[in-house]
């Protein structure tokens, strides 16, 4: 049996959010790792990307990816108390002139909360994403690019 280990409240932004590789594989398994306690209460899962689309349109995109992975096996009860911890975004992380403010407003703003951005992206988007990262303030020591 696998061995669980308590991780602090932490902020996950999901760039791709919407793509191909979040709703198939992220956000289920997200959830999976929810089900099991190993998402504390306090932190957020963001989904961005050039989708247009609000909180509760994500939230229902990603009730949908995971009723598809699980299937029978889906926990909706559980799913209200996970979804709280989601919200979205629309940005194109890659255009110089857009504007963070509305992804850093989602965040904690804390430098002891971990901020691990993950990008759900094609590799070719990974220099100029992490490039506005660092213009917007957001590469911090804190934070943490896979």
């Amino acid at each position: 049996m696998a061995e669980f280990i308590p991780v602090e409240p932490f902020d996950l932004v999901i760039f791709g959010g919407t793509g191909d590789l979040s709703r198939r594989k992220l956000l289920p398994a997200l959830f999976h790792r929810w089900l099991d306690g190993q998402i504390p209460e306090g932190s957020r899962i963001v989904g961005s990307a050039r989708s247009e689309m609000t909180t509760k349109a994500y939230r229902a995109f990603a009730k949908e990816a995971c009723e598809a992975s699980a299937g029978d096996k889906f926990d909706a009860k559980s799913w209200p108390q996970f979804a709280r911890h989601l919200d979205y975004v629309t940005m194109d992380a890659t255009n110089p002139k857009a504007d963070w403010t509305e992804l850093k407003d989602r965040l904690s703003g804390t430098k002891e909360t971990t901020l691990v951005f993950y990008l759900a992206t094609s590799p070719r988007l990974y220099v100029p994403i992490a490039e506005a990262l660092g213009d917007n303030g957001l590469a911090l020591p804190n934070a943490r690019l896979v």
